[in-house]
C-alpha cells in the first residue's frame, strides 16, 4: 500500500482498491517540511476527519476530492464544519467502509491548554484513527499528546504522529507514543515550527523506534 504525505496532518493512503484521505487540508507555514503537494489530486473513496479545527477540517480543501460515492467519516463537530452529510464516529467506535476497518481512538491534550482548564483538544471531541488495509494497521493520531489509551492501541505497522510541541506532543513525546503503540515505523507530521533535525535527534536517542521522514508529496510504500 502507499502512504503519501500531503503536508501538515494530511495524508493520502492507497490500498485494497481504495483511495483514502485523512485531514486533507492544504496548509502552508514556515516549517522546513511544510507546504502543499503539487501532485494531481485523485478522487477519494473515503475521507477521514480527526476534528473540526480548520487545519484539519476545511470543506474548501477537500470538496474537489469528493464524488457522489465518497464516504466522509468524522466526529460530530466535523459534520457542522463540513457542510455536508458525514458518517459520525466517536472514540472507541469501529466502522467498516468499502472493506476498510476504521476504528476511532482518543486524541486529546493533557498538559497543553489555551487557557487554564481549557485544553486545545478536550477529551472525547476529536479522534485518531486505526485503519486496517491490506493486512496492515495504520495509526493516524490526530492532534494529541501521549495519552493512557495509547497503551491499548498497538501493535501498528505505521504511526503518523504530530510533533509540533505546542498544540500537540513534541518529538520526544512522539517517540514515546510510538513506543506505546508498538509502531513498526513512525512518520512525523504536524510540524509547525519544529525542525526535522529535532525529530531526528529525538529518534537517535530512541533507536528502538524506526523513524521515516517524508517531504511534501513523497510516497512511501508499505510492503
Amino acid at each position: 500500500m502507499e502512504i503519501m504525505w500531503l503536508g501538515h496532518a494530511a495524508f493520502r493512503l492507497k490500498g485494497g482498491g481504495n483511495t483514502i484521505y485523512v485531514d486533507p487540508v492544504d496548509m502552508e507555514y514556515s516549517s522546513t517540511r511544510a507546504g502543499t503537494s503539487s501532485n494531481e489530486p485523485e478522487s477519494a473513496d473515503i475521507i477521514l476527519l480527526t476534528h473540526s479545527h480548520p487545519d484539519h477540517c476545511s470543506p474548501g480543501s477537500f470538496e474537489h476530492l469528493c464524488s457522489a460515492s465518497t464516504v466522509i467519516v468524522g466526529p460530530q463537530d466535523c459534520g457542522r464544519m463540513a457542510g455536508t452529510e458525514i458518517q459520525t464516529i466517536r472514540p472507541g467506535e469501529t466502522t467498516i467502509v468499502r472493506n476498510v476497518e476504521i476504528r476511532a481512538v482518543h486524541a486529546y491534550n493533557i498538559e497543553r491548554q489555551k487557557a487554564p482548564g481549557t485544553p486545545f483538544h478536550p477529551k472525547g471531541i476529536g479522534v485518531g484513527y486505526l485503519l486496517s488495509i491490506e493486512g496492515h494497521t495504520i495509526y493516524h493520531a490526530g492532534d494529541t499528546e501521549p495519552v493512557p489509551e495509547m497503551n491499548a492501541i498497538g501493535p501498528v505497522d505505521v504511526a503518523l504522529l504530530p510533533v509540533d510541541g505546542y498544540y500537540t506532543m513534541g518529538p520526544e513525546e512522539a517517540l514515546q507514543a510510538a513506543g506505546m503503540v508498538n509502531a513498526g515505523t513512525m512518520i512525523p507530521m504536524h510540524f509547525f515550527e519544529t525542525s526535522v533535525e529535532r525529530v531526528l535527534s529525538a529518534a537517535r536517542a530512541t533507536p528502538e523506534v524506526n523513524v521515516h521522514t517524508l517531504t511534501v508529496g513523497e510516497t512511501w510504500i508499505l510492503d
